[in-house]
């Protein structure tokens, strides 16, 4: 019992305290703006990666009759899957990021909500005990 109280105690005390809710409120807006404007760039060069792989597959497509004539083909060939696989896994990853900044926000909202909360329930004296 002792473990759990312990746990619960240091999980609290990183909360923030309804005081301090318009510093959080600034401190979670700027942290989500450098967030979003990350992702931005990150699509911008996910987006650039991808191009570039598909338009190397389908230059190889056009000429793959010629270049598989000779080994430096058959490498050229092996380049361009690793080229496609490598964009794909970028979009994934950009997704999954773009997914867990949306989720961040979401989160940080319901916190704010929960520290306006809880600082108008102790202005009106009803604040309950954590």
């Amino acid at each position: 019992m002792e473990n759990k109280d312990s746990i619960r105690d240091r999980i609290l005390s990183r909360l923030p305290q309804p005081a301090n809710a318009a510093a959080y409120r600034d401190e979670m807006a700027s942290t989500l703006a450098k967030n979003e404007k990350r992702l931005r760039r990150e699509q911008f060069w996910t987006i650039f990666e991808w191009g570039f792989a598909v338009s190397f597959f389908v230059t190889c497509l056009m000429h793959g009759p010629k270049w598989l004539a000779s080994p430096a083909g058959h490498f050229l060939e092996a380049f361009t899957f690793l080229f496609l696989i490598f964009g794909a896994v970028e979009i994934v990853k950009h997704f999954v990021n773009r997914s867990r900044v949306e989720i961040l926000k979401e989160l940080k909202q319901l916190q704010l909500q929960m520290l306006e909360l809880r600082a108008a329930m102790e202005k009106s004296g009803n604040a309950p005990r954590l």
